[in-house]
């Protein structure tokens, strides 16, 4: 034994761990869901003979052993320090930009192009890693659902692509990251639609103009910030011709939560990650139904009452943006006696926004604007659009997206007569 020891001494040393590790991983129960990862991770898969043959059982359960071994979070954590100390500035399709800024990466197509036939960028020649690019396809696809709702709703149209955080914040991108030309791409997606009653909103340059004193984008998360979503909702109300609420009125309601991790951490694993300070407004409402009801539906199936505009308990959690509007739900409508403005017939002003998550922070601004928001999320409406729109009369219609989102989303069909 001891000359065996002597002679394999790494190997015997190496089965010892894995068989401490291995024996350590049946005495714990599994975790449902990882806070680092903000996901849920792989259950123990059932057994039987025919998983068993048709490879499935082994193929589940190795997913299953890498989602739930002992110390899983500490060795992800230990992989971004030793990424970090070899001087590694991306991870998993995220970038790591100046002032612990983190940035997604979206290619021009032609980039994929060159990469495949060894030219330009990449130029491995197989084009074997998939890179991230724009979704052309898709994005016309999108397009054309929308033109089609344009031309079947004679109702007044705000068509409003926001960027995402690299396009804004030029000097804190990585140099020579080849990402798309965002404002190019909205404006060519802009050109293409039309309408009489049509409003195409630009969001770049408000943008832009309130980074120069506020932080209008979170440094590890794909969302805009709620500064940078009242920057967004002060243009739209100025495009409009809309009353709407000044940072100084909205002053006495601000809140801010420290210690927010987002999207873009939970894909890069950064050890050294910059948290920001989420901002909400404890904005008064008198009345939220979600979906014809006052309870909001959780990812285990179990419902919570629906008091006001946010589920504040998620304010304590890592996923802390889910508390806007108890996430996206497919529609939230919105009651208040905030408005500035009132309709000569009496009648309440209405808003339909269509959108995604870009509109969770954005949507309470509003109910300064209108008597009644209504927020529709298309990944998880049970209902069509025309349905909504032929039913109840509203004052506008807002379609609120960022580019990453619309040129990548699958049920955009949904808003088409």
């Amino acid at each position: 034994m001891k000359k065996l020891f002597r002679e394999y001494a790494l190997l015997t040393v190496f089965v010892f761990i894995m068989g401490g590790l291995f024996l350590l991983d049946l005495c714990f129960t599994a975790n449902p869901y990882s806070e680092l990862e903000n996901r849920k991770l792989k259950q123990k898969p059932a057994f039987s003979l025919e998983a068993l043959a048709s490879n499935q059982y082994t193929k589940n359960y190795e997913e299953y052993i890498n989602d739930q071994f002992v110390g899983r979070d500490g060795w992800i954590t230990l992989k971004s320090v030793f990424e970090s100390a070899l001087g590694k500035t991306e991870n998993n399709g995220v970038a790591y930009g100046a002032d612990g800024y983190i940035f997604n990466k979206m290619y021009d197509p032609a980039l994929g192009e060159q990469r495949s036939n060894g030219t330009g960028f990449g130029g491995d020649g197989d084009g074997s890693a998939a890179l991230p690019v724009l979704n052309q396809a898709q994005l016309a696809r999108n397009a054309g659902f929308l033109e089609r709702f344009l031309s079947g709703y004679d109702g007044h149209v705000t068509v409003a692509i926001a960027p995402n955080s690299y396009a804004v914040l030029s000097e804190k991108v990585p140099a020579n990251l080849p990402n798309v030309d965002q404002w190019k791409a909205v404006e060519d997606l802009y050109a293409g639609l039309d309408g009489e009653n049509l409003t195409k909103l630009d969001l770049f340059s408000p943008l832009e103009e309130a980074a120069k004193t506020r932080q209008v984008c979170y440094r590890t998360d794909h969302h805009w910030t709620t500064d940078g979503a009242w920057a967004g909702y002060r243009a739209y109300c100025e495009a409009l011709g809309l009353p709407f609420a000044t940072l100084e009125e909205l002053a006495p309601l601000r809140r801010e939560v420290p210690g927010f991790l987002g999207t873009y951490y939970n894909k890069s694993k950064n050890f050294n990650a910059q948290a920001d300070t989420l901002v909400w407004y404890d904005i008064p409402v008198e009345d939220v139904t979600i979906d014809g009801e006052r309870a909001a539906l959780q990812p285990d199936g179990s419902r919570v009452e629906v008091i006001g505009l946010y589920q504040k308990e998620k304010l304590e959690t890592r996923d802390k943006y889910a508390a806007f509007l108890y996430g996206n739900n497919g529609l939230t409508v919105i009651k208040s006696g905030n408005s500035k403005a009132r309709r000569e017939d009496g009648e309440p002003s209405r808003v339909l926004v269509i959108k995604d998550s870009y509109g969770n922070c954005f949507a309470p601004f509003l109910t300064y604007s209108y008597d009644e928001v209504w927020v529709a999320d298309l990944r998880n409406m049970t209902f069509k659009v025309s349905e909504t729109v032929a039913e109840n009369a509203f004052d506008d219609v807002l379609i609120l997206y960022n580019l990453d989102t619309f040129q990548e989303a699958r049920n955009f069909s949904r808003i088409t007569y």
